[in-house]
């Protein structure tokens, strides 16, 4: 136990990230802010409202927006009516501080029943007609963002979505700007690795409406026979069809006030609401990876020799925020041309050996959560051969010897695990999708992103800061562990000391566990040549033998 005048190391870090934001926007706020204004009394529709990216920018919208009302498009899902499901999201976490300022806030948000990947987003006609009358501002952020999403699923929600809600968006009245949330991974082509990826539009794979059409009129099982061959150079149906989508915006958001946002992998918050945040949708891609490290179950993480692209959500969702403005006051200054914004990763400078660094931060060690299952340790490696053979014997056999005792005895497993082999075949799998994304390099060019915060009033550029540049990335690295600990594995952030002690007898028992297992396979190994040679003395008095 702490004594009872020490704080957890876990909690004070998370205090004094809150302190430093805090001290900023109290600062920030007896100055003028443009963007704010820009969004004060307005309506505002988002798409994905309820996925990860979707949950901040609300809270963001209304604690520090001032918008008039938010429309949300949902649906019934799980047995859960779209009413349900929005009371269930706002108990998270990253609505806490939200709540205590404004304890109404859930009366300004109002959900549509709707469907992205239906025609006419599945609105009826008095829910259309309500949007077209009072909708400002348009955030399409909904997409299906599995790399193994079925073509005709992938097609039907982030290319026919697209169009469909930007068939809504010209019959809006008073519409001031559509925001379309791509990802920086759109081009990402095997032909184009290491190659540049500019702020414009580029060539559509296939023509949207000839994809569309495919999706309409074909089986599925079809479809899915002439998958590969259709998306070719890219390496899975979200980026292909997410590229598809960008077509659909260049051609029917001409004359409109329409912009583009493209992010690379996003994770957690750096600051805003809370410093950490993520929710449980972020374990199945690197915040499960980082995750499975920091409880002591993956050791080895599929990386390259490159600059790993990351962005905090927060800082996503002011450059969305940012986004809108810019393209309003462009448009009225008759700028029609739509606008393209990467968040580049030629600013997000994590660089090889993420992993090793991470653990070797003599920082990292006093935020070890108390609820590790066995010794942090890991490395990183760019080989498929290496992974696979370190997956084998630092994953799989590990995990059948931990499975064998579990079954054979009374000892109670892990929560949460109920086969440590079905375990790592999840992680091995993920970790062959994001391979590809963390092995290699596309350079992003972000001028219309560093050109916009430099126009940004200083009050703005810290109200809604998205400068990826200045972020402490060791710092941010241990927040998104302490981040990790408090949302996913809810540990409380406390009990850090005795995750440090846990550790060091959770080392000693891995050292043991090493040394008996190659002592083990030496020792077979040894005896399997003893037998060897044996057989082979027997053959040849056999064959001297039948000479005499």
């Amino acid at each position: 136990m702490l004594p009872a005048n020490r704080m957890d190391s876990a909690l004070a870090l998370e205090i004094e990230q809150v302190s430093r934001q805090k001290a900023l926007e109290e600062e920030a706020l007896r100055g003028e802010s443009a963007v704010r204004q820009f969004y004060a009394g307005t309506t505002a529709l988002i798409t994905g409202g309820t996925g990860f990216i979707g949950k901040q920018l609300i809270e963001k919208l209304l604690r520090s927006c001032d918008v008039k009302r938010i429309y949300i498009l949902a649906r019934s899902k799980k047995g859960l009516s779209m009413e349900e499901r929005l009371q269930l999201q706002f108990k998270d976490p990253v609505y806490d501080n939200l709540r205590s300022q404004q304890p109404d806030f859930a009366q300004k948000v109002i959900p549509v029943e709707g469907d992205i990947s239906e025609l006419g987003v599945g609105l009826n006609d008095e829910d259309r007609m309500k949007l077209e009358q009072e909708v400002n501002v348009i955030f399409h952020v909904a997409a299906t963002t599995r790399f193994v999403e079925p073509l005709k699923k992938a097609t039907f929600i982030n290319v026919r979505g697209t169009r469909e809600i930007l068939e809504l968006a010209k019959c809006c009245k008073n519409l001031r700007c559509f925001v379309h949330v791509s990802t920086a991974f759109f081009n990402a082509t095997k032909s184009k690795i290491n190659h540049t990826i500019e702020e414009k539009f580029y060539e559509s794979p296939v023509p949207p409406e000839v994809m569309i059409q495919l999706a309409e009129t074909v089986e599925e099982c079809r479809l899915n026979a002439i998958t590969a061959d259709l998306i070719r150079d890219w390496p899975n149906t979200y980026c292909f069809t997410k590229a598809i989508a960008e077509d659909v915006v260049r051609t029917m958001g001409k004359d409109l006030p329409v912009a583009i946002v493209r992010p690379p992998i996003v994770i957690c918050t750096l600051n805003e609401p809370t410093p950490g945040w993520v929710d449980i949708s972020s374990v199945f891609g690197p915040s499960g990876i980082l995750l499975g490290i920091g409880l002591g179950v993956t050791h080895v993480v599929l990386i390259g020799d490159i600059t790993i692209a990351l962005a905090p959500v927060d800082y996503v969702n002011n450059t969305v925020l940012a986004t809108a403005w810019e393209t309003d006051k462009r448009f009225k200054n008759n700028e029609k041309d739509s606008k393209i914004y990467n968040i580049s990763n030629s600013r997000c400078t994590l660089e090889k050996n993420l992993v090793g660094d991470l653990l070797q931060n003599p920082n990292t060690q006093q935020y070890a959560t108390p609820k590790a299952v066995w010794y942090c340790y890991g490395f990183e490696t760019g080989s498929d051969v290496v992974f696979w053979l370190s997956t084998w014997l630092l994953h799989y056999i590990p995990a059948y010897v931990a499975d064998f005792v579990f079954n054979v005895t009374s000892m109670k497993r892990p929560e949460g695990i109920k086969s440590f082999v079905k375990m790592y075949e999840k992680i091995y799998k993920m970790s062959l999708l994001y391979g590809y994304f963390l092995r290699n390099q596309w350079n992003l060019v972000d001028d219309n992103t560093v050109a916009m915060l430099n126009q940004m009033s200083k009050t703005d550029r810290i109200l809604f800061n998205f400068d990826i540049s200045k972020i402490d990335w060791p710092r941010y690295m241990l927040i998104w562990c302490i981040g990790l600990r408090k949302f996913i594995v809810k540990d409380g952030l406390k009990d850090s000391e005795y995750g440090m002690k846990k550790q060091r007898w959770l080392k000693i028992a891995h050292i043991s566990f090493y040394t008996l297992f190659f002592g083990v396979v030496f020792s077979l190994l040894y005896l399997a040549c003893r037998i060897f040679m044996y057989l082979c003395n027997l053959n040849t008095i056999a064959a001297q033998t039948l000479k005499i």
